[in-house]
């Protein structure tokens, strides 16, 4: 199954209102996209502000997308990755972390970042993004939460709890609540 893993998509939580004032973050994105060398070669840039639920801002690339999301359990920062994953579950896990932390860093210091937003380096989403080849069961989770799990010991030394979307009809996902508040510069993959 590792072969196949390539969408895996990470989202931490933040802190502030429900609908959270990002149009600022346009004239980030819109930067990043000018960039020529960027790792993720970024190919739009999409406002969905209208939108009740999902993607406020989203920054897409070839590699991974980036957007501030308001899906539940309530406004994050997904990163989803698309390609170029490899090696182990486990490798793959982190790679993907990895490419979360640079982002969502790079992000929460732009200036245009809203104040209002803080975000909760201890609480993650985190969603296997390919239902035919990692359907919510019993397989599936057998296969990637041992990986998963190894990782996240090294992410939160300090302890966490791992929660399976319970919904066989959802995508496989777990919640991941860690001790303490890390921040994301405290997270080391």
């Amino acid at each position: 199954m590792a072969k196949e893993l390539q969408r895996i998509d990470l989202k931490v939580m933040l802190d502030g209102p429900e609908r959270p004032q990002v149009d600022s973050l346009l004239t980030a994105f819109d930067r990043w996209r000018q960039e020529k060398d960027a790792p993720s070669d970024w190919v739009d840039l999409a406002d969905y502000a209208h939108m009740q639920h999902g993607p406020s801002v989203m920054m897409a690339g070839k590699r991974e997308h980036i957007a501030i999301d308001t899906n539940e359990p309530g406004p994050g920062i997904l990163v989803q990755t698309r390609k170029d994953l490899s090696g182990s579950t486990e490798e793959r896990f982190a790679e993907a972390f990895r490419r979360h932390l640079t982002l969502s860093r790079r992000l929460t210091s732009e200036p245009e970042w809203p104040s209002a937003l803080k975000v909760r380096g201890g609480e993650w989403i985190v969603a296997i993004n390919d239902r035919l080849g990692y359907p919510n069961n019993e397989a599936s989770d057998e296969a990637l939460r041992a990986p998963l799990t190894a990782l996240l010991d090294k992410l939160f030394p300090g302890g966490y709890a791992l929660e399976r979307e319970s919904d066989p009809q959802q995508r496989l996902s777990y919640t991941v609540r860690a001790e303490g508040n890390p921040s994301l510069s405290d997270l080391r993959v």
